[in-house]
């Protein structure tokens, strides 16, 4: 603090020096308090983008997933197509009437 100012405070008196004092903490405490709330900030906006990867990772891997169960229910189907048209072929070719 510079000498001119702790003059203007003492002509002050008790109570002005109170809320001068008052006034320069409750000051550094907002700055503090900013500064804080810009680093939540910071790091909220990097876990709302993590967040987001990890979504749009699943999502892709649950959209292939699908596609391959898909896939896997379409080939069985044709195996248990193919495999009754076999039998049937079979059972005609050795005289079987079902």
């Amino acid at each position: 603090m510079d000498t001119e100012f702790v003059k203007w405070l003492a002509t002050l008196g008790v109570g002005g020096s109170l809320a001068a004092f008052m006034f320069i903490y409750n000051k550094k405490e907002m700055i503090e308090y900013v500064s804080k709330l810009t680093m939540l900030t910071e790091q909220w906006r990097i876990t709302a983008e993590t967040f987001a990867g990890i979504v749009k990772e699943n999502t892709a891997s649950n959209t292939k997933l699908i596609v391959i169960l898909e896939n896997q229910e379409r080939n069985s189907i044709r195996k248990q197509d193919i495999e009754l048209m076999i039998t049937g072929l079979i059972d005609r070719k050795l005289g079987k009437n079902n």
